[in-house]
Parts: structure tokens; sequence; C-alpha cells
């Protein structure tokens, strides 16, 4: 009867050790309180955040990984972040308002004195190389008048010019960080939306000589105008500019084929006009 005591009680104690024990997928027997078996089941549940204080500080697969996961995030967020930098600061789109005087040049263009001009229109400020330097192209809606009269002893010839046009002027700017001043030098078109003219022949007495009041539209403009223009300027703060423009036109304002006019059948008019400007870039 104690020999059956004894054996049951072996067998239960046997029963409570092999309890206490699992057998790895290798064949290899690891305690169930092992520390091994503590540290797996942490990694799927814990997260690292690269910290000294993290709980897989010092695991080198952990640290080794998630240096290259932060590599990886912060390179596409840099460059996105760039990329929107970049064309926001190198690319500026605005406004310009102008206005100033005018008169013509060249043969036989004597007796033109000042007239006026004034426009507004669309600018765009593309940096190009580096920072200082930029491309400006311009696309301004422009209103012109001209005024002549010249003394011809016995008579006066008075006329006037008025032309509507859009000018294109393509400018390359350099500007200088240190004094917030620049400069450009550029190609400048003109193209002729209308115009019309007047002429009017007077005797120096003050009677309108071969009893004519007044001739319109016997000289005419041509539509287009081609020419150099050169700027200085300041800014008043990185995006409210102004500027000083001159523009010396090449191209004959007068349309010689459409002219009957015999006080300028012979004439050259080169448009030469200098006017202030304010931008405003966004």
């Amino acid at each position: 009867m104690l020999l059956k005591k004894s054996c049951l009680l072996a067998s239960i104690i046997l029963a409570l050790s092999a309890s206490a024990f699992a057998q790895s997928d290798d064949d290899e027997w690891i305690s169930a309180d092992s520390p091994s078996s503590s540290t797996t089941s942490n990694s799927s549940t814990g997260s690292y955040d690269g910290t000294s204080d993290s709980e897989f500080a010092n695991d080198e697969e952990y640290a080794s990984a998630y240096a290259r996961y932060k590599t990886q995030t912060t390179s596409r967020s840099e460059i996105s972040k760039q990329r929107s930098e970049g064309f926001s600061q190198s690319v500026f789109l605005g406004a310009r308002i102008q206005g100033g005087y005018n008169t013509f040049l060249g043969s036989n263009s004597d007796g033109w004195g000042a007239g006026w001009n004034a426009g507004a229109g669309l600018i765009i400020k593309i940096s190009m190389f580096t920072k200082n330097f930029s491309l400006v192209p311009e696309l301004t809606f422009n209103y012109r008048q001209y005024f002549y009269e010249k003394n011809m002893e016995v008579y006066t010839n008075k006329a006037k010019l008025n032309i509507m046009l859009f000018e294109l002027p393509i400018m390359f700017r350099y500007t200088f960080d240190q004094y917030d001043f620049f400069a450009a030098a550029g190609l400048h078109l003109g193209l002729k939306l209308m115009g019309d003219t007047e002429f009017t022949s007077e005797a120096n007495g003050g009677v309108v000589a071969n009893n004519t009041t007044k001739s319109t539209n016997t000289f005419v403009s041509t539509n287009m105008e081609v020419g150099l223009a050169i700027e200085g300027g300041y800014m008043l703060t990185r995006n409210t500019h102004i500027n000083l423009r001159i523009v010396q036109c090449f191209t004959n304002l007068l349309n010689q084929g459409l002219t009957v006019e015999p006080s300028f059948t012979n004439s050259t008019l080169l448009t030469f006009y200098t006017n202030l400007g304010i931008s405003f870039l966004f």
C-alpha cells in the first residue's frame, strides 16, 4: 500500500515538473519564464522611438531599421518641401502700372514734342542661374499720345497721334542684394490694337490755311514696333518694386505706304519714351 502511494506521488511530481517546460520548434526546451520568450513577446507589441529610454535602445537590429525608416521618411518630406519652396521662391506673378512721356526721334521728326503714355499689365519674375539673375517678361496694355507742331513761317502745322497697343518687354534683370537695387535690359515689342491721327494747317494769323479745318488719318501708324529697353529700380519690399524704364525703338512707327500727308512723306518716326512704374509681386 505504501508502495502504491509512493508511485502515485512520484507521478504527480513528474507531471507538474513537465508542464513547466515547453518544447521549441527546433527541439530545444525553453523555460516558460525565459527572458528570451519575454523579449520576443514584447517585440511584437512594443514600439521603438529612437530614444535611449526605449526598451529596444540596445537592440542593434531595431535601431538600424528605425534609422533607415527615419532617413527615408525625412528624405521624401524634404524633397517635397524643397520642390514646393523652390517653385514659390523662383517664380513670382504680379501686376505693374506705369506712366511717363514719349516723343519721336529719326529723320524729319523735328516738330514732335513730348507726349504722354500710361498703362498697366501683368509681370512674371523667374529666377535664373543664381538668385541675382532673373527673367522678367511682361504683358502691358499701353496708351500713348504724341503731339506735333511746326512753324512753317506763313502757316503752322499741328498734328496728334493716338495709339493703343500691347507691349511685351522681355527683361533680363540683375539684383544687387546689398543695396536692394536692380538693373535690367532686354527686348521691347509693341503690337498695335488701334490708332488714329489728326492734322491741321493754320495760317499764323489764326485763319485756317486752304479753308480746311482738320484732316484725319492722313498719316497712319504701323501695326508693330521693335526696340530695346533698359531700366533701373529699387525694391521697397521683397514684393513691391519701383523702376524707371527707357525704351528706344528702331522700327518706323509711321506706315509710309498708307501715309498721304506731304509733311510726313519722308519721315522716320522712332519711338523714344521713358516711364516710371511700380510692380506688385505675389
